[in-house]
């Protein structure tokens, strides 16, 4: 069963009898190339690297934390001490019970509590350098326990452990030279906090990225999807948190919007306002790439937009796709007809909960909970989601397509061969962007070949970011 990393994890759950056997969105078997790696089919290479479990649920996240060694914020020979231990107590379960979370939990938690302690020594001893790359790295694997720990046997200590990965990450970048400056801007959603990274390199105005998480990464996590390329190339970094990310959602349980211009768009004329700041382009990850679509199209201030991957419709990625369609079929339907359709399925859900394994549970509470803080305090306290209906319900707003037909920014998509999540859609994006000449829009294809395949290339990184920035140069340079 597979996870969407960052942003998407595309939940199932299957109504009545059936407990949905098929995870994967539609198209997900499509497996795009390259353009320079097109001529060289036939690659018997799996999209999927590196198998460090045999629970595609873990395995996808892991890939992440190895990834992430590329920007500082975690260690390849730490990842791979992890997982064996992991696997030692546990016996790499394919389809992992909540005793299987509880081990992936505790093992990511144990060494994310040393390192903290041995960043905090380090600190008091003056070396700031390594102080700062522990805790990146204890945050980094905080970050790990807090993306599954909905799955344990404990899903109440979902704050704590947000917590705990965001103070680290903070020690880690106060260190940072020039210092990032700390922000918030008030929004229809109530404040929102972000960080400005001032470039290392040069003075005057500079080039600018605001970098949007999807719906499960955390500030750690885009050191790896931008803050470290374009501070090494010299640009401004800024990050913030919306609706259904971060603080937002864990500490206020405020769930995502689909009008990503409202949350963006403060941002954007804070950073606007600032003497250092030149262009500014727009980077959406994971399912950010389909939250930023509404911003590149609406705001005029923006100067170039990246969707990485890029995506524009939510509601076909749902595997439960009867289920959705029901919702879409009777939510203009009368009251009393569609109380009752909501009725049935909620109580059909309600009788399949018992009999789904834990894996599809999690599922459930995680792509859950940025919707409806109804889920949320279901899934910390390991309850059955009581209103399915009403949770596909929030999800029908989020499509995008009319965006990028009217869309006028430069504009570049990514799109991963076996993004068994988005699928074709990147692709499908692309060609609604009517309105853009070829020299305004961009398709990039990554693969296995480049070590760039799976949903936001996991272990190819640098790979992503090296075109991604060098295409960004060129728009706002």
């Amino acid at each position: 069963m597979e996870l969407d990393r960052r942003g998407l994890l595309l939940a199932t759950a299957a109504i009545g009898t059936a407990v949905g056997t098929n995870v994967l969105a539609p198209g997900a078997s499509a497996t795009p190339r390259s353009e320079a790696t097109a001529a060289r089919a036939g690659t018997a290479l799996s999209p999927t690297l590196l198998n460090l479990f045999a629970a595609p649920t873990f395995n996808d996240e892991a890939l992440f934390a190895m990834g992430a060694a590329s920007s500082h914020s975690a260690e390849v020979g730490e990842v791979l001490a992890i997982a064996s231990l992991i696997n030692q107590r546990t016996g790499n379960p394919a389809n992992p019970a909540a005793t299987a979370f509880d081990a992936y939990y505790d093992v990511f938690g144990e060494y994310h509590q040393q390192l903290a302690k041995q960043a905090k020594q380090a600190a008091e001893g003056g070396h700031d350098i390594t102080a700062q790359n522990r805790y990146m790295r204890a945050s980094m694997y905080a970050a790990q326990q807090l993306f599954f720990v909905l799955g344990t046997t404990n899903g109440r200590r979902e704050l704590e452990i947000f917590k705990n990965s965001q103070d680290h990450w903070i020690k880690a970048i106060e260190s940072f030279d020039p210092k990032p400056t700390r922000f918030a801007v008030d929004s229809k959603f109530g404040m929102i906090p972000g960080t400005f990274f001032p470039s290392p390199k040069g003075s005057g105005r500079r080039p600018t990225v605001i970098i949007s998480e999807g719906s499960d990464g955390q500030n750690v996590e885009t050191m790896q999807f931008g803050v470290t390329a374009g501070l090494a190339r010299g640009y401004n970094v800024v990050l913030f948190e919306g609706p259904g990310q971060m603080s937002l959602l864990f500490q206020r349980h405020v769930p995502f919007t689909p009008d990503w211009q409202d949350v963006v768009g403060p941002v954007l004329k804070w950073t606007k306002q600032r003497s250092d700041v030149g262009k500014v382009g727009l980077i959406g990850i994971s399912f950010g790439g389909m939250l930023c679509i509404r911003p590149g199209a609406r705001l005029r201030d923006l100067d170039a937009l990246v969707l990485e991957p890029g995506a524009y419709d939510f509601t076909t990625m749902w595997t439960d796709q009867e289920s959705m369609a029901t919702v879409k079929e009777t939510i203009k339907a009368p009251a009393a007809v569609r109380a009752e359709v909501k009725r049935e399925l909620n109580e059909g859900f309600l009788q399949a909960w018992a009999s789904m394994p834990r894996s599809q549970q999690f599922e459930i509470y995680k792509r859950g909970e940025i919707f409806s803080p109804q889920v949320q305090r279901e899934a910390r306290e390991g309850k059955p989601v009581s209103d399915y209906y009403g949770l596909l319900e929030t999800m029908l707003p989020f499509k995008y397509g009319a965006d990028l037909r009217s869309m006028t920014t430069p504009t570049m998509v990514v799109a991963n061969e076996g993004d068994e999540f988005f699928g074709e859609q990147p692709n499908k994006a692309f060609s609604m962007l009517d309105r853009l000449s070829s020299n305004q829009k961009r398709l990039v294809h990554l693969d296995a070949k480049q070590g760039a395949s799976l949903h936001d290339q996991p272990v190819g990184p640098q790979v992503a970011e090296e075109i991604v920035f060098d295409w960004l140069d060129d728009q706002l340079n």
